[in-house]
């Protein structure tokens, strides 16, 4: 046996130093090995790209791609998704090192053992093995060759697909017990007015720390932080307002988000208990409504062609959803009232029949311009007053008010559909 190891690798050298031109151009681009490719085939290129340079093209379509699973499991585990992309983006050069290419392995998530399974083996990597791998060929620095078959370190789990690297990372090795604290303090850096940015490169840190990265949080935080800024990966975060955590209006807040009827502010808030301004409720339920434009002409003196609402307040006004106040005015600014709201919903036409012929609230008169509005709407179970039997005709109208509004208006609509459906079918 000893006889015969002496001249495997006899056989080995003579080839290398005999036929070196003649490998180098016949070398796979896809899995050189150290002695095949003078720069690809380095051990310390081992973890690199297989493409010298990657077009703007190459680098959008592998984002594009792990993006979709990344926001799947940001939402099913709570992993930020400019994390995931972002590490997969630096551990695997865009998609293209040969672990992605051979393992759909981003991330560099190893399988410590002699030939172990579900597994792929990257051959010609740098000895990171806990006890030395012996060398069969050594050119100098940075271009040994390795018996492989004697090495631990180089067997990476294998994958089918980008779904199930990034599932695997985020539902299971990033919530182990070595890393789950990460997600436990992302989760209260948010909560507390930590933007989506700030937050993720702290998880960076965090889990570098833990030893995820041997190289310690700092470097692993400016690493993947710098690809995290470069693509503005918190796009694809969880869109989760951080003040609205806990909020009474919490659910139907979030759904009317997801839905892209509502939006919230830069700074990643919402700001729930601010009032609503007449041209935010025009761009509301403008956008929940799906109004088109008709052909009649709508001009408001306050309300000038660069607004940012002046396609919604025209549609509002078009639809007679929202008129102005008089004097050619529509008070874009102004807070709307309860009775307003009222009033804007009755317009739209989202109830069954007018009712004026009760009193429902202590406040609120016969005489009063919104009364049949009010009670329609509280009949219609979309409007309610306060426990001491007032409805607050006057007071504002808060953004998270609004948004019940609006989702029980869907709610109802959804709800109709289906009574529709169930008997006309």
């Amino acid at each position: 046996m000893k006889n015969a190891r002496k001249i495997a690798v006899f056989l080995i050298v003579l080839l290398l130093t005999t036929n070196l031109n003649v490998m180098v151009s016949s070398a796979s681009k896809i899995n050189p090995l150290p002695f095949e490719d003078a720069q690809l085939g380095r051990n310390s290129n081992a973890y690199l790209s297989t493409y010298s340079n990657l077009s703007t093209v190459m680098k959008e379509r592998f984002i594009s791609r792990i993006s979709v699973p990344a926001m799947e499991a940001n939402e099913r585990w709570g992993i930020p998704a400019s994390v995931i992309i972002g590490m997969g983006i630096l551990e695997s050069g865009y998609g293209t090192t040969r672990i992605a290419i051979h393992a759909n392995n981003f991330f560099g998530i190893k399988v410590w053992g002699y030939n172990p399974k579900n597994a792929w083996q990257l051959k010609g990597q740098p000895d990171e093995d806990y006890e030395p791998v012996p060398v069969l060929v050594d050119y100098g620095y940075d271009r040994k060759i390795f018996d492989e078959s004697k090495r631990r370190d180089n067997w990476y789990r294998k994958f089918n697909s980008y779904k199930e690297a990034v599932d695997y990372l985020a539902g299971n090795l990033l919530l182990n017990q070595r890393y789950g604290f990460a997600k436990t303090n992302y989760e209260k850096r948010i909560k507390n007015g930590w933007s989506l940015e700030k937050a993720a490169k702290e998880y960076l840190y965090d889990i570098a720390e833990a030893g995820y990265n041997h190289l310690g949080g700092e470097y692993y935080r400016n690493k993947v932080g710098k690809v995290i800024d470069e693509w503005n990966l918190t796009q694809y975060d969880n869109k989760k307002f951080r003040d609205v955590i806990g909020h009474w209006a919490e659910k139907e807040i979030m759904f009317l988000a997801e839905q892209g009827w509502i939006s919230g502010y830069p700074d990643g808030t919402f700001k729930p208990n601010m009032p609503v301004t007449r041209a935010q409720a025009a761009k509301i339920i403008s956008d929940f409504l799906g109004l088109t434009p008709t052909n009649e002409k709508i001009s408001f003196s306050d309300v000038n062609q660069n607004h940012w609402a002046l396609d919604a307040v025209n549609l509002v006004a078009q639809h007679k959803i929202m008129n102005g106040i008089g004097n050619g005015r529509f008070a874009p600014d102004a807070t709307v009232t309860r009775a307003q709201m009222a009033q804007i919903i009755y317009n739209a036409g989202f109830y069954s029949r007018s009712n004026n012929q009760m009193k429902s609230f202590i406040d609120v008169g016969l005489n009063h311009w919104a009364y049949e509005a009010i009670e329609t709407m509280k009949q219609e179970g979309i409007l309610n007053g306060y426990s001491d039997g007032r409805f607050g005709p006057y007071d504002s109208t808060s953004r998270a008010q609004l948004s019940v509004i609006i989702y029980r208006l869907y709610e109802r609509g959804h709800e109709s559909s289906k009574r529709e459906s169930i008997l006309y079918n």
